[in-house]
């Protein structure tokens, strides 16, 4: 009976977060006709340490421009349910909001756009942290950013070029 009530109230869950996100104004979806196979998301990643986990989702993406992820990050920043100041440290840790901020990219981009996830750690001596949850892109000139909503890996309110990390796990 526990099993039935739980999974009842996950149903439940996901019926009022599916209307939040019906509430929400999305800016317009990027445009970009440029597109990238699995194996070029492969090749492009690996110089930076990111190492998907078994295979893409999708076969193919499309690539949007620099501009355009900008906008998103910036629109996001603003509108994400989630703000750094309700970071947690466990229950909601960066994990958790690299995912969210991914999730909305999806939705934005209608799936059709390259918006990855990964759990990394920065291999740059110049820029060092440890173990985080953030999220990475391509963009249409094939070059690889980092986008991250707690603003670790990139900077505030853009995304930001990506440099060598040691991957744990990552996600497209």
């Amino acid at each position: 009976m526990g099993v039935i009530l739980g999974l009842a109230r996950a149903k439940q869950r996901v019926i009022e977060l599916e209307a939040q996100l019906a509430k929400v104004t999305f800016p317009l979806p990027p445009e970009s006709l440029v597109t990238i196979n699995a194996a070029e998301v492969f090749n492009l990643l690996l110089p930076y340490g990111i190492n998907i986990s078994g295979t893409t989702e999708d076969y193919e993406y499309y690539l949007m421009s620099k501009e355009e992820a900008n906008r998103f990050v910036a629109w996001y920043h603003e509108n994400a349910p989630i703000k750094p100041k309700d970071y947690t440290g466990d229950d909601l840790d960066c994990g958790d909001f690299g995912w969210i901020m991914r999730a909305y990219a999806l939705v934005w981009s209608k799936g059709k756009y390259l918006w990855g996830y990964t759990e990394s750690e920065s291999n740059d001596p110049d820029y060092l942290f440890p173990n985080h949850g953030f999220d990475f892109l391509i963009l249409g000139d094939k070059s690889v950013w980092f986008a991250d909503a707690l603003r670790v890996a990139a900077p505030d309110d853009e995304i930001g070029e990506a440099f060598p990390v040691k991957c744990y796990m990552a996600k497209c």
